[in-house]
């Protein structure tokens, strides 16, 4: 089955009730024109904000894993195979199959701990 590639455009169009950003072609407003209001999101730990800005290999290296020590801190991880589409555009990924990892609340190896346990 071949797949036909589509292209949005530029997401450029400014929301007049919450000041989000969509595709031209978009026809649902998310907000409900401004009847749905989201608290703004609180600031990440300074840490955290390092690590995203440092240039140097450790924040390359943290970058470059985050969805990894995401899944680490996590009670379940997410999995799957995943097919990057062709071409060039707007990062996303396909999926093929999903399944997920869970594991006890206590671990029987202090060892052996994971996800949620840590």
């Amino acid at each position: 089955m071949e797949h036909q590639i589509h292209y949005t455009g530029v997401m450029d169009v400014l929301c007049q009730f919450c000041g989000a950003f969509r595709f031209q072609g978009e026809q649902l407003n998310w907000c409900h024109n401004g009847k749905v209001s989201l608290s703004p999101l609180q600031e990440y730990p300074e840490n955290l904000r390092l690590l995203f800005d440092a240039n140097g290999a450790e924040g390359s290296n943290f970058r470059q894993n985050i969805r990894n020590y995401n899944s680490t801190l996590t009670f379940a991880s997410f999995g799957a195979n995943i097919r990057p589409p062709p071409g060039r555009g707007q990062y996303c990924f396909r999926l093929r199959q999903t399944y997920h990892y869970a594991s006890s609340l206590h671990a029987d190896d202090p060892e052996e701990r994971r996800y949620g346990q840590l």
